[in-house]
């Protein structure tokens, strides 16, 4: 099919009018909502890892040692730093089991490994974690299928030769924006956060509850309070200082190097630093005793993420950084929904003409930037707001009438919740993962039919998109399959 016979049907379908059936996302319901679905994209967090802070980091920040992440398997070693867990591999792919049962049901599966390969794309941002998360997922997706992830490569654990940055996902670092604007990033979140201080004082029960879980009584910093190692200093003993005694800044970054990284936000990132291993350490199965050393409770672990999500909302939400960062992203998912509409491959877009199912995993800062452009919101059980689980995902599906033909899209949340993730539920229709649909502001107009006219979701998000930070599509070199990335 020629480029102009697809805009010419593209125009034609942006032009019918539809009557949304209200439903709720991922429900099996007895009748017919009167769509059928034609495009799934899962856009989703990369699954249970090992820490991502090195261990002799780690070691300056508590009391008490780090349990590490031991790999259960021969050779009995630990999973190296920041790696998909064994523990988090089969997580993912009971989560890809569950989306194969619920796609099979509703039609875009038929149960033919290699039709349905034919009909699906995987993508992953360099690196370990995600890259094996889609290939695991994708095994539990279709069953007996080998699973191509395409990515660009990834660090070399032999060589430590750095991974090559997707422009998709991080654009500032794959040079696809060449200039960011510091001064514009911290008056953007001086105005909307106020001081690091106002910050830190709104934020003291969490500050208060970690600095409890690195230092119980009788324990203290060798460092005093606010005080930490001089760089390049050698390693300190266990307790070497307080990271949330550091005070937090909101100063920008001279220059932007990368993803998220325009705005220094001193002891907030030093004390997420030293809680990444904890929610980690809960989801994949460690011994109460293991699990920040038996200090927190599920309800209060979940407390310490409140801090993780304020940094995300920092560092990717904002609007003038959520456009730097996030607009290139967001137009490779309208434009692989307006590829699967007009059925022709779409320069800018994920996979080709007949991609049906497409599975994106990055990180949660990506997830959330996406969130940020569409001003989307969610809360499941036993989780902040907003706040992104190891595995969880947008999914954005791409709906069309019976009786008009008009593109409606439908979007929602979905998760494990802490304890399917820690006890590796098996998943299914009547037992699924948590999730929630969302409101797409400006476009779902009632409480009870959330979803959205295609016309105006491509309205919304194309207002979010910054073109000028979108890499133009005759530059785009998409990556092919990255083989013998490592499992452990």
């Amino acid at each position: 099919m020629n480029s102009f016979k697809c805009k010419v049907i593209l125009i034609g379908l942006l032009l019918t009018l539809v009557i949304a059936v209200p439903v709720l996302a991922q429900t099996i319901k007895d009748a017919d909502d009167g769509t059928t679905l034609k495009q799934v994209i899962i856009f989703g967090r990369h699954g249970i890892r090992s820490s991502a802070i090195e261990p002799s980091t780690l070691a300056q920040f508590a009391a008490n040692p780090y349990p590490p992440f031991v790999n259960p398997y021969p050779p009995f070693a630990e999973v190296p730093t920041g790696y998909l867990t064994p523990h988090g591999q089969e997580a993912a792919r009971l989560l890809g089991s569950y989306f194969h049962d619920y796609l099979l049901h509703e039609g875009l599966l038929t149960g033919s490994a290699p039709t349905d390969l034919s009909r699906s794309y995987f993508r992953a941002n360099s690196i370990q974690r995600s890259n094996v998360t889609a290939a695991m997922f994708g095994a539990g997706l279709i069953p007996g299928a080998t699973i191509p992830v395409h990515s660009y490569t990834i660090t070399d654990p032999d060589t430590g030769t750095p991974a090559e940055p997707d422009p998709v996902f991080d654009p500032i670092a794959a040079k696809v924006v060449r200039v960011v604007d510091p001064g514009r990033a911290e008056t953007e979140v001086q105005g909307i956060f106020g001081s690091g201080a106002a910050l830190a004082s709104a934020y003291s029960s969490e500050l208060s509850l970690i600095r409890s879980v690195l230092y119980p009584p009788g324990t203290k910093p060798t460092f005093p309070p606010g005080a930490q190692p001089a760089p390049g200093a050698p390693p300190e003993p266990p307790g070497s200082f307080d990271p949330t005694s550091i005070p937090f800044t909101l100063a920008a970054y001279t220059p932007v190097t990368n993803a998220g990284g325009s705005i220094n936000l001193g002891g907030l990132n030093f004390t997420n630093s030293a809680t990444d291993p904890f929610v980690m350490q809960y989801a994949d199965g460690f011994p109460p005793e293991d699990v920040a050393w038996d200090r927190l409770l599920p309800d209060t672990l979940s407390q310490t993420t409140r801090l993780i999500t304020l940094q995300i909302n920092i560092e990717m939400r904002l609007p003038y950084v959520n456009q730097v960062q996030s607009s290139n992203a967001a137009s490779h998912v309208l434009r692989s929904m307006s590829q699967a509409i007009v059925g022709c491959q779409l320069p800018g877009a994920f996979g080709n003409g007949k991609s049906r199912v497409l599975v994106i995993i990055s990180s949660d800062y990506y997830v959330a930037g996406l969130a940020g452009l569409l001003r989307l919101h969610w809360t499941l059980p036993g989780y902040q707001p907003d706040y992104c689980a190891p595995g969880g995902a947008l999914v954005f599906e791409l709906r069309q009438s019976k009786k008009s033909k008009e593109y409606l899209v439908r979007a929602f949340y979905t998760a494990q919740t802490f304890d399917q993730l820690r006890k590796l539920t098996p998943l299914t229709l009547e037992e699924p993962p948590a999730t929630m649909q969302l409101t797409i502001p400006g476009g779902s107009n009632s409480a009870t039919d959330l979803d959205v006219k295609f016309v105006t979701f491509q309205k919304l998000l194309s207002e979010a998109i910054c073109q000028k930070y979108v890499q133009p599509f005759w530059k785009e070199d998409q990556p092919g399959v990255l083989d013998n990335v490592p499992l452990d």
